[in-house]
């Protein structure tokens, strides 16, 4: 096929079982980093290594500031015209050479050199951080941008949808249930070893990723024409997206769902060592727990989309989320926290249904406002805001436990924390993810206005276009 070649072989190139599949594990491999490792390595730093929270707060400050610059920076870089895009594409470098290094990056930061003194671990932590950050940033953004323009109808992202489920929930079993297998509390050589598996895990996921990245010659030429337009500038891109009412409804959605994620699943090792009192073992029952109800959720929610639509079902799936979380803060025993975390789960599986489809609706709409496909613009500000939630749950946790004279040397079990501290913990673990997810949700249901006739005009403009 020459590269002036028409798009009439898209399906068979783009949307055939196998490639849907290649590309969909793409979602396992930037969900397992967030599954695995997200709120465990603050964990580890603050418990296992006993790093100053003072430390931790300017690890994770600084770590604000370069993810502030290199996010959105990343994605406005990648999408200025380069000559590889007519031989390798535009995303397809990126997809194809990022997730080993970000594996790496990952074990490493599990398994410092012994003996390092405070400074010397900050630093470890911070540039280890920031390392993993950028090559989180670079898959990330060219996954999620390269999502809506290689399935172009709402039918292929439904398909494709699926894999993406699959393969994202597939990460949540591994990087849920695998590391607890492993390490051990009050056992710091036990995460080297779990950081190392996971990484090997993710590297088989970087392979596997390629040959579903792949760009076709047809796809090569129209984005190496599009690239002859010129670019809008970096400040006129961050205004399009703060007027663009369907990529800020977007953006407080997913800020709020991943608030959610980063402070429940973040907390669950302090919850189960101090609130429950159990071994680290006991967090792959809750992750079970979990695992099961988003299982449960698919099925469900996957349907009521069709018939209802993308925007109602994210707001269902948000206040379920939300309300289920609430009866946390009051359960101390496994058995019971097992049922929450099974209904959680099923309100959380509700927004991994949605956020792709809602994310390629917002990302069109400002295609149709623009005329051309800047997408990695956007989506490495969508990936921000996924970080910014690592960064504020640090903030909150570190100001948290320093009121609340949390103890991060205490023994495992109950009452091994002052009353203050045990509080604290459970304010992280239900109170703050409710009002996050509860407020984002109606903040969404009230902005997003890709619906009814506007959502028939947006399809008919992206054909006339033609950015599909």
């Amino acid at each position: 096929m020459t590269s002036e070649a028409k798009l009439d072989d898209w399906k068979d190139w783009h949307e055939s079982h196998k490639s849907m599949a290649s590309f969909g594990v793409g979602s396992f491999g930037i969900e397992l980093i967030q599954n695995a490792f997200a709120g465990l390595y603050f964990f580890f730093y603050e418990t296992e290594l006993l790093l100053p929270g003072i430390f931790l707060l300017l690890a994770n400050v600084l770590f604000a500031i370069w993810n502030a610059v290199n996010d959105p920076l990343l994605g406005y870089v990648m999408e200025k015209p380069r000559n590889f895009w007519g031989k390798w594409g535009k995303r397809f470098p990126f997809l194809a050479f990022t997730l080993i290094p970000l594996y790496i990056c990952y074990f490493l930061l599990f398994s410092p050199p012994r003996g390092l003194g405070h400074v010397a671990l900050f630093l470890w932590m911070f540039v280890i951080l920031a390392l993993a950050d950028t090559f989180y940033s670079m898959f990330s953004i060219s996954w999620k941008a390269m999502y809506p323009e290689k399935f172009r109808s709402d039918d292929a992202r439904r398909k494709a949808n699926v894999y993406k489920l699959v393969f994202g929930i597939m990460s949540v079993i591994v990087g849920f249930l695998i590391p607890p297998l492993i390490y051990e509390f009050d056992n710091i050589e036990s995460y080297a070893i779990m950081g190392l598996v996971m990484a090997i895990i993710g590297c088989v996921a970087g392979l596997i990723v390629i040959p579903g990245a792949r760009e076709d010659p047809a796809r090569k030429a129209l984005e190496v024409a599009q690239g002859e337009v010129k670019q809008t500038s970096f400040f006129k891109s961050l205004k399009i997206a703060v007027k663009n009412k369907a990529f800020l409804a977007y953006l407080i959605l997913f800020f709020s769902s991943k608030t959610w994620d980063i402070f429940v699943l973040g907390s669950v090792p302090y919850y189960v060592k101090w609130i429950l009192g159990v071994e680290a073992s006991a967090m792959t029952l809750i992750y079970i727990a979990v695992i099961l109800g988003i299982f449960a959720a698919i099925p469900v929610f996957t349907p009521i989309s069709k018939k209802i639509g993308f925007r109602k079902t994210a707001v269902i799936g948000g206040l379920t989320e939300a309300v289920c979380t609430i009866p946390l803060f009051f359960i101390t025993d496994v058995g019971t926290s097992l049922i929450f975390f099974f209904i959680i789960g099923f309100g959380n599986g509700a927004m991994w249904v949605m956020f792709s489809p809602i994310l390629s609706e917002a990302l069109d709409s400002i295609s149709v406002e623009t005329g051309k496909r800047d997408s990695s613009v956007y989506v490495g500000i969508n990936v921000f805001f996924a970080r910014l939630t690592i960064i504020l749950f640090t903030i909150l946790v570190v100001y948290i436990h320093a009121i609340t004279n949390f103890n991060p040397a205490a023994e495992t079990g109950k009452g091994m924390q002052p009353p203050l501290a045990e509080f604290g913990i459970l304010l992280t673990i239900s109170i703050i993810p409710v009002i996050s997810t509860a407020l984002g949700s109606l903040l969404f249901w009230k902005i997003y206005d890709i619906k009814g006739e506007k959502k028939i005009w947006l399809e008919e403009q992206l054909k006339a276009m033609d950015l599909h």
